[in-house]
């Protein structure tokens, strides 16, 4: 059977809201998992606490390291270097970092 123009069957109703359910649960975890790119001039490095801050055009930033970081060994006071980081629990994680 044909519908008047503007009705719209039953079963679309039912997939419109489970889409708007499946993106309201997962778009947040996916937008807070998005990599970030920052540059700046690396001033102080914690090893023991794996933290570094940054001076950017924002201010000073702290970032959090961990044994899955890239280059590392790029994290050394006066370095200008590109960082790639997300937020996770609450910090910025660095994924990489590259020399400028």
């Amino acid at each position: 059977m044909m519908q008047a123009s503007g009705d719209e069957p039953q079963g679309g109703k039912h997939m419109k809201k489970i889409a708007a359910i499946f993106f309201a649960l997962i778009l947040p975890a996916v937008l807070s998992a998005a990599e970030v790119k920052i540059k700046g001039t690396i001033l102080k490095v914690d090893n023991a606490e794996n933290r570094f801050v940054l001076k950017t055009e924002r201010g000073e930033e702290t970032f959090v390291t961990t044994k899955a970081t890239k280059g590392i060994e790029f994290a050394k006071e006066g370095a200008k270097v590109t960082v790639v980081f997300s937020e996770k629990d609450g910090q910025p994680k660095v994924s990489e970092i590259t020399r400028d």
